[in-house]
């Protein structure tokens, strides 16, 4: 990618590369939580998630299924390398269905 400005041109080469498996987080606990109450939900992932877990590595959000604007994202307190779970803030939304999503750096 070469770009100009101000009569200087830079000139510089985006490179990335993406990890080539996909792993499935297999429960949370609990299910459910109270829209009001501060609630830590452990979720689950596969027994043979690949990477050592580190709780700096993981980003949390749950997304509300009705008005997908509407994004609470969790604060990864804990992992368990040897369980292979997360555990996650949830500090209150509003009241719905959410689709949550697990990162991994």
């Amino acid at each position: 990618m070469t770009v100009k400005i101000n009569g200087q041109t830079v000139t510089n080469t985006l490179k990335f590369a993406m990890k080539p498996s996909v792993k499935s987080g297999m429960s949370l606990i609990p299910s459910s939580v109270s829209p009001v109450l501060k609630t830590n939900i452990t979720i689950q992932l596969e027994s043979d998630f690949p990477f050592t877990l580190s709780k700096d590595d993981f980003t949390v959000n749950a997304t509300n299924q009705t008005n997908t604007t509407y994004i609470r994202y969790l604060k990864v307190i804990d992992v368990d390398d040897a369980s292979k779970t997360i555990v996650a803030k949830f500090g209150g939304a509003w009241s719905g269905t959410y689709d949550v999503s697990v990162r991994h750096a």
